[in-house]
């Protein structure tokens, strides 16, 4: 019955069943057979066909069915790859893809323990902004992203693992405290669309009623933090990352009425099967990411 449901699944997505069939490496009357056989196992119709303008349409019954073999064969991937994993070491390849702040200024430490812990795994790390992080993952260029923000895209399955807490940095000599008042004619130093922090600089604004901002735009953190530093203008930024700039006598930490959080998320995609590797991965992060 698992080739059968496989075969609904890929008509459904493929929304034909000559290309269902190329994709099955089967012939097309096979499709045809396991589609019958569905039908008559459950003593209903699944699919409508079209003759004349050879289309398909699923029914209620159809989508039903679709639905739940999509549960079972994520399922059987798990269960595949757990029994194959059993008492066997983390090792291979992980790919990680992680946006900027995350992979500039808080994984090389993290992935410093990590393989310690693991030493036989090869890493692969791809840094860039939150939405690319996303594309490659969505087309299965990386095995897990970690991303900061949030997406509501359910081709996703997240999960949190840290909470930043984002500051308004200053250059020196900057006042120590703002109100909502102050932010109103700044010279915002902020990062490029398609960022995380892009996200929730826009989303401080909005809650601190600034309607509009002078910017100039940057596409990395450090370049954002030294732009900051050299007097360009004010901006917001990870609190991790400002602590350290503020330490090194580089830029001021300016308190504001107005605070702004985010959590840090690690993506996997829904409809795969966590491996062992993303596995260690994200407990490892839950448990010690920051020290």
């Amino acid at each position: 019955m698992l080739e059968e449901l496989t075969t609904l699944i890929e008509v459904i997505e493929k929304n034909s069943f000559t290309k269902a069939a190329a994709a099955l490496h089967i012939a097309q009357p096979t499709v045809s057979l396991h589609i019958r056989r569905l039908e008559d196992h459950f003593g209903s119709v699944l699919l409508r066909r079209s003759k004349k303008q050879k289309q398909l349409s699923i029914t209620y019954a159809g989508m039903i069915v679709y639905d739940t073999a999509k549960q079972m064969k994520n399922l059987w991937q798990f269960t595949e790859i757990a029994v194959k994993e059993l008492g066997s070491e983390i090792k291979g390849r992980l790919s990680i893809g992680a946006s900027l702040t995350i992979g500039e200024y808080f994984l090389p430490e993290f992935l410093g323990r990590f393989m310690k812990r693991y030493p036989q795994l090869e890493i692969e790390v791809i840094i860039d902004n939150t939405q690319h992080i996303c594309e490659l993952l969505q087309h299965n260029k990386i095995d897990v992203g970690l991303v900061e923000g949030e997406t509501r895209d359910r081709k996703f399955h997240k999960e949190e693992f840290y909470t930043d807490r984002l500051v308004l940095i200053g250059p020196l000599g900057s006042p120590k405290k703002m109100l909502r008042r102050d932010l109103e004619n700044l010279q915002w130093i902020t990062r490029e669309h398609g960022s995380g922090t892009r996200v929730q600089w826009e989303a401080f604004l909005q809650k601190s009623g600034v309607e509009s901002a002078k910017t100039i735009i940057f596409n990395t953190n450090f370049a954002v933090k030294e732009a900051v530093k050299n007097g360009l203008g004010y901006a917001l930024l990870s609190e991790h990352i400002a602590r350290q700039a503020a330490l090194a006598n580089e830029i001021e930490i300016i308190e504001t009425q107005d605070e702004e959080e985010r959590k840090f998320l690690c993506l996997t995609l829904a409809v795969e099967a966590t491996s062992r590797n993303v596995q260690a991965l994200l407990d490892n992060l839950k448990r010690d990411f920051v020290k």
